[in-house]
């Protein structure tokens, strides 16, 4: 009877271990689905989990698969669902680049939270706000740059040519060049201070001045600094000598016409008044 027992177990494990080494050798991946993503391919996703179509099923696991998706920075998120027909489905989140952070001539696409995508090639990314603060030496106002980049990257509509740059070392120092102009913005508040700079631009528009720099880190007030070449200054170097001396020279004749006008007219209000005192003083010796 032990025997039989005996005997019978190890059948039962042959089984179990034909079934298994079946099951590698029959059961396959036949076909991969992705979903979510915009910036990795197909390719580079099935490099990525280390398998593709024809691969063993067995030979990873849902969660080997997930693991080596998230070692990309792209992937912020993956589900890898498997099942016994070889069909594979893996949903994705990626990350988004809203910015290019440039540092010692190289540049790499950065996300939302500062993460470094990938590097690329520096006009590959003229359409992305560009961060020039070193998150090594100064993270924290890395950090507030990152957030300023993120929301002009959501606006879409700051700078009308050219790059936007991000800049500096503190976070109260945080500048933005939007095309030609100089914007000091500090930190925090970035909504706010957005609509404050697109009011500022506007009436450098209608004024048709520019500005060495506009500061807008002010709770109260808007700070404009008038560029020397503005278009104020333009017009008074461009007036000659002479055409300023006819300017002067018009100017004291106006000055003198009513210089006289009002000697004249006080002059007529004595002879006026004199001339009343003299009638006055007749009708009284009469009465008298």
């Amino acid at each position: 009877m032990k025997w039989f027992l005996v005997a019978g177990t190890l059948l039962a494990l042959l089984v179990i271990a034909g079934t298994v080494a079946a099951a590698y050798e029959y059961l396959y991946i036949r076909e991969i689905h992705f979903y979510g993503n915009r910036h990795l391919s197909t390719d580079e996703l099935k490099s990525l989990m280390g398998c593709s179509e024809g691969s063993g099923f067995l030979s990873a696991s849902a969660g080997d698969m997930h693991r080596a998706l998230t070692k990309s920075p792209w992937i912020k998120e993956a589900l890898v669902r498997k099942d016994l027909t070889g069909r594979v489905d893996v949903y994705l989140t990626e990350a988004v680049a809203i910015g290019a952070l440039v540092l010692n001539d190289k540049t790499w696409l950065i996300d939302r939270t500062g993460v470094r995508l990938e590097e690329i090639k520096q006009e590959q990314a003229y359409f992305l706000p560009v961060v020039k603060t070193d998150p090594e030496l100064n993270l924290d106002a890395y950090h507030e740059a990152v957030i300023l980049a993120g929301i002009l990257y959501d606006r879409r509509a700051l700078a009308r040519t050219g790059n936007t740059e991000i800049s500096g070392s503190r976070p109260e120092d945080i500048t933005v060049k939007v095309d030609d102009l100089v914007v000091k913005i500090g930190a925090g508040g970035f909504p706010e201070k957005l609509e404050k700079l697109n009011f500022a631009r506007n009436e450098l528009v209608k004024r048709n001045m520019k500005a060495e720099y506009v500061d807008i880190r002010f709770a109260d007030r808007i700070v404009v600094k008038p560029s020397r070449d503005s278009q104020h200054d333009k017009v008074e170097k461009k007036e000659s000598p002479a055409s300023a001396r006819a300017r002067d020279k018009e100017i004291k004749k106006i000055r003198e016409d009513k210089k006289k006008k009002l000697a004249k007219k006080n002059n007529t209000a004595k002879k006026d008044k004199a001339a009343k005192k003299r009638a006055g003083g007749k009708v009284k010796k009469h009465v008298g």
